[in-house]
């Protein structure tokens, strides 16, 4: 099959012009809709459970339903529902990805010694790797992406956000029983299945499980004569919730493995070898090595990915009246091995397939968490007020090692990496009503983090070669305050402002090649002046929701990867950027049935000094990675009975994301694209038994999002091609 490169990209103008008709329709029967006060969407981004529209953080929130409607069973998809923000593969394997998010970004995801900068917590527990970072979905009751710094009352590194998934929790009065199981392209075989009692009066249980398997590629290897991009995925999760008068504790224990063919950079030709802004390249400009078809590499070796992840975690909270004394204590075991070509392989001559830039890697890490909370109120409800502390510990080891004929580099010695990270902080906040409708938020955080970082290189050639080692200690802290102002305007206007600190810690390198240098240099610590202000407007009885935030946000020591020499990458602090942006929300079900959103971002992103050692000054750059000028998404779903008996539901959604750089040098720039998605169901009345039919890509466009353009025979990163998966599912 031949697959079109995107050319021109639909329009945000054109898409919202196709929903006008709908829009005015659904305004038309506002006096249709029902007050419920499920309209109301619970949050708990301020540690405590609040209205969506009355909480002065920008926030994106999920329940599961709307994870379902839109076709998001993993954490990439987010990125089709939330504004600004991208969710990129990384070069590591299908289970870790690229962030981005205002102006902030890791592309390195696949080391032992890169650290988020949104911070990503599961049950409240953060996670502290990237790798398994693009978990599967399974039995997820909410997901709530946090926009602009969390460096108040979160973990560690919330930089420029936090992304966080609440899984289903049970209790002594909930039963349930549901599950499906699903066929799809690429020999796609799916099901889950979910179970939940109570035990006692006071106790309740769940099982939930997740099976995946791919079995065949997308991707057809010219080498092997395979096709690869195989996928397997198992998850298992066992929750005990007890609950007896002022004292509840959730045990929680997860499994997870993710097995695939790895990161895959596919051939392709570009008509010269970029040198920077000046000399940039787009992905428009990419032709596929061999004919038409994009989806083709041509490397001998085996492709992989593995990652096997065990996570316990413990929420036990005391209400003694006023006062609430909570503890969240957290482990997380984790195992991550990867192989890949990140050139694609090439041919030096006719019929005689060689690897390109051949680099694989294990690791292990576990971490250990302790946070301890106490929340309040006083003065007659007045103020809220939470303070505590939160303790970290980490330890991890990784090898690495290269072949790189492309460069004349063959079998090169392992680098092995060791970490040990320490992290303490303490935090306060307090919420203070100084009127009926006027609120005046304060509060902050102080951090330590001790880092140790050993490591080992191959420094040149002899009989054996010779080795370097490395040892550095890193001390890193920081006091990140925050103050806020929101304003209830009316029962249906909330309008808030603030000004925030973000902060991540300094930290070591890890991807050299014969240069012990690259690994002796640490970088230090960026931080982020964020400049805040929303309006959460609530409309049509409740059916109906529109949020708009305008952001500024002043970026000092911004850490970027960059290209030291060939093969080589290290964390630069590069120098200073601001990022302004608007995010803007909407949301309608305006009668049963019927639900339409749509997501507008924009953002405009650039150094305001460069350090001019740096790559990114070297290469004449000015734009910051992942910073694509606009986002754009939107979707519908309706519902209708087709009889007593059964329910249609459709749906479709589109995401639009505008032009960005993958490189701080500018060399390659990202052109925009878009990607759409549909589905069609019927169920029973009762939604006891539902049949679905999800196609994604559903216009089969194949979208490069990035490329390793440093040398003759570069590498791309391209997204799937059009996939679809037919499931039957119940609920019991």
């Amino acid at each position: 099959m031949n697959h079109k490169k995107i050319v021109a990209p639909l329009t945000a103008t054109t898409i919202l012009s196709a929903f006008a008709p709908l829009a005015a329709q659904a305004q038309i029967q506002t006096e249709e809709a029902e007050t419920s006060s499920s309209n109301v969407i619970v949050v708990t981004a301020q540690r405590r459970e609040q209205n969506l529209q009355e909480t002065p953080v920008t926030i994106t929130a999920l329940d599961s339903d709307a994870l379902d409607q839109q076709g998001i069973v993993d954490v990439q998809g987010l990125a089709r529902a939330v504004p600004n923000l991208q969710l990129l593969p990384a070069t590591a394997n299908p289970s870790t990805l690229q962030i981005g998010l205002r102006g902030g970004a890791e592309q390195v995801g696949g080391l032992i010694v890169s650290e988020p900068v949104v911070g990503i917590y599961i049950d409240d527990v953060y996670r502290a790797r990237l790798q398994g970072s693009n978990s599967q979905l399974g039995d997820v009751e909410r997901i709530e992406v946090l926009r602009g710094p969390q460096g108040t009352l979160y973990g560690r590194n919330n930089f420029s956000g936090a992304l966080k998934i609440i899984t289903r929790t049970p209790s002594a009065s909930d039963e349930w029983v549901n599950g499906s199981i699903g066929y799809g392209s690429y020999d796609e075989v799916k099901a889950t299945a979910s179970v939940g009692t109570g035990l006692t009066d006071t106790m309740g249980a769940s099982v939930s499980v997740l099976y995946r398997d791919v079995g065949e590629g997308y991707i057809y290897n010219r080498a092997t004569g395979e096709d690869i991009g195989k996928e397997e995925n198992i998850a298992v999760r066992g929750k005990l919730a007890f609950q007896d008068g002022p004292f509840e504790a959730t045990l929680s224990a997860t499994y997870s493995r993710d097995k695939n063919d790895g990161y895959i950079a596919v051939a392709g030709n570009l008509p010269r070898v970029p040198t920077g802004r000046t000399d940039f390249v787009t992905t428009d400009d990419i032709t596929p090595r061999f004919g038409t078809d994009p989806y083709i590499v041509e490397y001998p070796q085996e492709s992989s990915g593995r990652t096997e992840t065990i996570a316990v975690s413990l929420n036990a909270a005391y209400d003694f009246g006023d006062v609430t004394l909570r503890s969240i204590t957290g482990y997380v075991d984790l195992e991550d091995d990867w192989r890949w070509d990140l050139a694609g392989g090439f041919e030096p001559s006719p019929g005689v397939y060689s690897a390109a830039f051949d680099r694989s890697a294990e690791s292990t890490a576990d971490q250990f968490s302790q946070e301890l909370q106490l929340q309040g109120e006083a003065l007659d409800g007045k103020l809220n007020w939470i303070v505590g502390g939160f303790y970290f510990r980490e330890t991890g080891d990784q090898s690495i090692t290269d072949d790189i004929p492309l460069f004349g580099l063959n079998n090169l010695d392992p680098t092995y990496l060791s970490i040990k990270t320490e992290s303490y902080a303490a935090f306060a906040q307090v919420d203070y009503a100084v009127t009926d409708r006027a609120t005046i938020t304060v509060g902050g955080r102080y951090s330590v983090d001790h880092k140790d970082f050993d490591a080992s290189i191959q420094s040149g050639f002899g009989t054996p070669n010779p080795r370097t080692a490395v040892s550095l200690r890193e001390k890193f802290s920081s006091f990140t305050p925050k103050i806020g102002l929101d304003y209830e305007v009316s029962d249906d206007l909330f309008a808030y402002a603030s000004i925030s600190k973000g902060f991540k810690g300094g930290g070591f390198n890890g991807l050299s090649i014969l240069d012990p240098s690259v690994l002796a240099t640490a970088y230090e610590p960026q931080s982020v002046w964020a400049y805040e202000g929303g309006l959460k407007s609530t409309f049509m009885n409740g059916f109906g929701r529109a949020n708009i935030t305008v952001f500024y946000n002043d970026i000092s020591g911004l850490q970027q990867s960059s290209l030291i020499s060939p093969g080589s990458f290290a964390i630069q602090n590069v120098g200073d950027a601001t990022v302004f942006g608007v995010e803007f929300e909407l949301s309608l079900s305006p009668i049963e049935g019927f639900n339409l959103f749509a997501n507008v971002g924009y953002q405009d992103g650039d150094y305001s000094f460069l350090d001019p050692t740096s790559q990114a000054a070297a290469a004449g750059g000015t734009d910051l990675p992942l910073v694509p000028d606009w986002t754009f998404q939107t979707g519908m779903n309706f519902e209708e009975n087709l009889n007593d008996d059964l329910v249609m539901r459709i749906g479709i959604d589109g995401s639009y994301t505008g032009d960005s750089f993958s490189e701080v040098t500018n060399a390659i720039e990202t052109k925009a694209y878009f990607r759409s998605n549909a589905f069609a169901a019927i169920a029973t009345d009762d939604r006891r038994w539902e049949l679905k039919f999800q196609v994604d890509n559903l216009t089969d466009e194949a979208t490069y999002v990035a490329g390793f353009t440093g040398t003759t025979s570069p590498g791309f990163t391209i997204l799937k091609p059009r996939t679809f998966l037919a499931s039957l599912s119940f609920a019991m």
